[in-house]
């Protein structure tokens, strides 16, 4: 078996001997490792690699694709060759292969891997594990059972070669815990969510993870619904991104070219608040899809795509910008397994001046969301929104009563044009979205 390395160079010498002169190689590992706790013992580890690589070939603007998870000389050459016949049954595109560009900067200066959570080793993990179920039975004789509690670590590995000249890798890792107890009272049986998501391990995280599992879950005991109406929303730094997340595929010029992004045609337009610069950054030093080359060997560059309040850009790779005779912007992304998509780097939407408690306080009455309850209710391409929610009634700043069974409805569109108040913090895990609570009016709540 080869490397990820010596299989990447061995389909570009297959390559050159065919004399094809526009093929690329994408080769990725995934490993990880995760546990399971549970009354006092480990439930469940698994251990998992993934290993995989992907071949396009070019031909005279006809793409053909192949892969393989088997990193044998032989089995790269069927790839190869798979590749090199299907490019000949598809349509020529305005897709091409691009040169090399002058200069890489080192993936490793983008902060998103740290050797010291390679070694960390199952029995530490377990040790988190156990302290944070520890503190949630001592935290609350109301917890009845703990369904989700966990840890793990992850780490990805990606090379990206060319017959053009590129060359670049990466690599990137996390370690990851997550706590979810049920509490009953009476009646009332609600369940706390805590994830700790991040490139530092702490051994003495379990405590306040379990802690803040348990509080989220005390917090909406005895929740009900409340009369249904217009409603200022205050959406916390962890379900802000979770929220608008949903949508932000309407920047993509290849979804706007299908017909399928109510953006299309609106370039220069005002979407959104004066006060709104949306910027994508994919050199956020620790974000989770900082890069400095795209999947079709394309630099990235921070690109806004809101700037005060004006739709200023869309995200292009090679095909899409060939199609309105542009330059790509770097949003190529790409499995081993699949071809060319576009997709987002870091959304940074920059801070306000308000704590989450201020925000809560601008309005005499609102509704604090802290839990989305799913998304099929929403629909990212006409921008309409319905969904279920849980949180706090807040008036005159102070939390009245958790509320549960509501729905929020509403549209995207108008949501960018009615936030009147942005928090001056982000949630602390790892993220490729950087959005801070949000005040948003104009929203309608249902019972």
């Amino acid at each position: 078996m080869l490397d990820m390395k010596q299989a990447a160079e061995h389909v570009l010498m297959l390559a050159a001997e065919k004399g094809h002169k526009d093929v690329d190689v994408v080769v990725e590992r995934d490993d990880s490792l995760s546990i399971e706790i549970q009354d006092g013992k480990v439930e469940k580890v698994e251990q998992s690699t993934s290993l995989g690589l992907g071949v396009r070939v070019l031909d005279e603007g006809r793409t053909g694709l192949a892969s393989t998870e088997r990193l044998s000389q032989q089995s790269i050459a069927h790839a190869f060759q798979n590749a090199c016949e299907n490019a000949k049954l598809q349509d020529p595109t305005q897709v091409e292969m691009l040169e090399a560009p002058a200069q890489i900067p080192d993936s490793s200066t983008l902060e998103i891997y740290n050797p010291a959570l390679d070694q960390l080793n199952a029995d530490e993990l377990t040790q988190l594990g156990l302290s944070m179920e520890d503190a949630v039975k001592a935290a609350d004789e109301r917890v009845v059972s703990i369904p989700y509690l966990g840890v793990s670590r992850g780490r990805n590995e990606s090379l990206l070669l060319s017959s053009r000249g590129v060359s670049y890798s990466q690599q990137s890792n996390e370690v990851a815990a997550w706590c979810g107890p049920l509490l009953q009272d009476g009646d009332s049986r609600k369940s706390g969510m805590q994830v700790y998501h991040r490139r530092q391990w702490d051994p003495q995280a379990g405590k306040i993870i379990a802690e803040e599992a348990v509080e989220k879950a005390v917090e909406l005991l005895k929740a009900s619904p409340i009369s249904g109406g217009k409603l200022p929303v205050v959406l916390d730094e962890y379900m802000a991104p979770r929220f608008l997340g949903m949508f932000f595929g309407a920047f993509s010029a290849e979804s706007a070219q299908r017909g399928m992004s109510r953006l299309q045609g609106r370039l220069g337009e005002t979407i959104a608040i004066p006060e709104l610069t949306l910027l994508d950054d994919p050199h956020r030093q620790g974000a989770n899809r900082s890069c400095f080359l795209d999947a079709e060997g394309f630099l990235t560059k921070p690109l806004p795509l809101i700037e005060e309040g004006v739709f200023r850009n869309f995200l292009y790779h090679v095909e899409s910008a060939n199609k309105e005779n542009k330059s790509s912007t770097g949003h190529a992304v790409r499995g081993y397994s699949g071809g060319i998509g576009t997709r987002s780097h870091n959304l940074v939407w920059p801070t306000g001046e308000f704590s989450l408690e201020q925000l809560c306080a601008q309005n005499s009455k609102c509704l604090l969301v802290t839990q989305l309850e799913g998304q099929a209710g929403c629909n990212p391409v006409s921008g309409d929104i319905s969904i279920g929610v849980q949180g706090f009634l807040i008036e005159n700043g102070l939390r009245i009563q958790p509320v549960d069974s509501i729905t929020l409805a509403g549209n995207f569109f108008d949501v960018m044009l009615n936030i009147r108040g942005s928090g001056n913090t982000y949630q602390p895990e790892l993220a490729h979205s950087f959005i801070p609570a949000l005040l948003i009016e104009g929203l309608t709540v249902s019972g």
